[in-house]
């Protein structure tokens, strides 16, 4: 039997341990709050990760590439589990970065749907979550 698989998410050179993640809000719980589907997808160009895409191959600078997402998947995942909001420090200001739930939300904008949950973590969450 293998042993299970971490999941991680990449973002540039910074990688984000999901399953700590997970852990960390097991922990420390707290009320998901609901974040705008049209704002992540348009960030993240949801809309080009279509089953049916037959261009280039692309890479967008946010979010995942075509070969990295799987369509089908998505639209049998749960809308109502929170998906991971990570805060980062730019410049000495806050700035939000979708960690986990990616496929969540490409379902939430193929459906139409307005908000998904979530739950963010603070910038020292984020720290404490993010491999070296």
């Amino acid at each position: 039997m293998s042993a299970p698989t971490t999941q991680l998410f990449l973002y540039g050179k910074w990688l984000f341990n999901i399953d700590d993640a997970q852990a960390l809000l097991k922990e420390h719980p707290r009320d998901a709050k609901q974040t705008p589907v049209a704002d992540w997808a348009a960030h993240y160009h949801l809309d080009r990760l279509t089953p049916g895409y037959d261009g280039a191959p692309w890479c967008p600078v946010f979010g995942p590439d075509q070969s990295a997402f799987n369509a089908e998947h998505a639209l049998q995942t749960d809308l109502d589990k929170p998906v991971i909001i990570a805060t980062l420090e730019f410049d000495g200001r806050p700035a939000t970065l979708l960690i986990d739930g990616v496929h969540r939300m490409y379902r939430a904008m193929t459906e139409g749907r307005a908000t998904l949950p979530a739950c963010t973590l603070t910038t020292a969450e984020t720290a404490r979550i993010r491999e070296r």
